[in-house]
Formats: structure tokens, sequence, C-alpha cells
């Protein structure tokens, strides 16, 4: 099965020039879904995760299922003021500007295996930023993977860990 069937593209969201890759439509078909998180937990397993960490928030929606398969915790990396309780936070640039990532200071124990979960890898400013926060709070990132990854964007070098893309677009 081609996953790359099951993802539709959105031209000028959310602004004129972006091609956006939807997953709904793919989230929306379960065999192609369920392919799509069995080829994930085959390229994560080796790793040996304790913890999955989506980044929001389409990163909770392949986390989630992963960290089931995988049996293993899920945390989620939310922007800021987005989780209760005590937080801790990472600061990052953007292209223009900056952003904020969080997750819960009981999260993680130091020294566990935590593999980075997202839907789409681009430029790499959130999930370098990811990358950071874990490590800041004594996690041993082991990994990153993604639905999509989109070439040319330069993501991969905000990234010191091997990385699994299912997909590969142009950007």
């Amino acid at each position: 099965m081609d996953i790359a069937d099951h993802i539709r593209t959105i031209p000028d969201f959310p602004k004129p020039g972006i091609l956006f890759y939807d997953i709904s439509t793919l989230l929306a078909h379960p065999q192609a879904w369920r392919h799509t998180v069995d080829l994930l937990a085959v390229a994560v397993r080796q790793h040996e995760p304790d913890v999955v960490a989506g980044i929001e928030s389409r990163g909770f929606l392949v986390g989630a299922p992963l960290a089931l398969q995988l049996g293993c915790s899920l945390i989620m990396l939310r922007k800021q003021g987005k989780l209760p309780g005590e937080t801790t936070s990472y600061t990052y640039d953007l292209e223009y500007g900056s952003d904020t990532v969080e997750m819960q200071t009981d999260a993680i124990q130091k020294g566990q295996k935590v593999v980075i979960i997202d839907d789409l890898l681009a430029t790499g400013g959130t999930a370098g930023g990811a990358l950071h926060l874990l490590r800041e709070s004594g996690a041993d990132v082991r990994a990153a993977a993604f639905i999509i990854e989109l070439e040319g964007l330069g993501g991969r070098e905000y990234l010191d860990v091997p990385i699994t893309a299912l997909l590969e677009f142009e950007a």
C-alpha cells in the first residue's frame, strides 16, 4: 500500500505559496492509517524507546497509536501555556521570530529513552526545539520519526539523531 495515495495536498494553506500536506485523508482510511503506524513502529522499535514524545498537534495523533503498539508511554510537547501543572520550556528561533515548546516537568525521568514523533518535518525548528527541551530535561533522545519530510528546507540540520521519514516530497 502506498500511503502517499492517502495524503491530500491543499495549495495556499495556511498562506499563499504554501502547499499543505494534509494527513486527515490518511486518518480517514483505516487500512492506510494502520499501515502507516506499523511502518513507523518498525522504524522506531530499533531505538528501544521508553517514551514517545508527540509534538503538537498532529504528533499526538501519530504518537498515541505508536506508543500503544510499542508498549511505551506518550508525552505531549505543546505550545506555551497549553499544558496544566508545572512545565518546563524551551524557546527557539524561527525564520521570522521565535516560538516556545513546553512539557510537564514530571513527564519523563532522567535517562529515559525517547523518540520524537510528528507528522511532518519541514524547517526543523519545532523538532529541534523539542529535541533541546527533552535533552535539557535529562532525556536520552534516540531518534525522530515523521510521516512526511519536505526536502530542501533543511529540517535535518536541526536534529543530530537518526531520522525516519516514510515519505519525502520536494518543498
